[in-house]
């Protein structure tokens, strides 16, 4: 290869370097915020912070007070469910002999407090059904309520 186009590659490859670094220093004056953005930016982002802390603290509150809320609908359906089967298995057995011993069997204690909780935890959970469907109504209302719709007696 002759000299002179050594020199031409040499003097083509310190221009494309040249060419490199004005270009990563244009890109990084670019990306250098100045004063008066990093007081915005870091205000807004701040903002943004605070907004999302009080957003994630109010829904974990709301998540806590419905799961609250709800086990204690599953554990009275559980405690309904569990008790009417324990009540068959242990105080109306089903052949011959279990007809002729559940007179006595329905006034030991264990058979007394399975029937309490038969009947309280169906009557827990009529309630229940009862407020859910009121709360449902209620916003069903709320969502229909129409306050510039007026009604004129003519």
């Amino acid at each position: 290869m002759s000299p002179r186009k050594k020199n031409l590659k040499k003097e083509k490859g310190k221009e494309k370097e040249k060419e490199k670094k004005k270009n990563e220093s244009i890109s990084y004056n670019l990306l250098q915020p100045t004063e008066h953005t990093t007081i915005w930016t870091n205000y807004y982002f701040k903002m943004t912070c605070t907004t999302i802390a009080y957003c994630g603290n109010t829904i974990i509150k709301i998540v806590r007070v419905i799961v609250n809320i709800a086990g204690i609908y599953l554990l009275w359906i559980l405690l309904h469910y569990t008790a009417s089967h324990m009540y068959i298995k242990f105080c109306v057995p089903s052949d011959l002999t279990g007809f002729l011993i559940s007179p006595f069997l329905t006034s030991t204690p264990h058979c007394q407090g399975l029937r309490w909780l038969i009947y309280n935890g169906a009557t827990m959970i009529n309630n229940m059904w009862m407020v859910i469907g009121a709360w449902i109504c209620a916003n069903l209302l709320l969502l229909n309520n129409n306050p510039t719709a007026t009604t004129s007696a003519t």
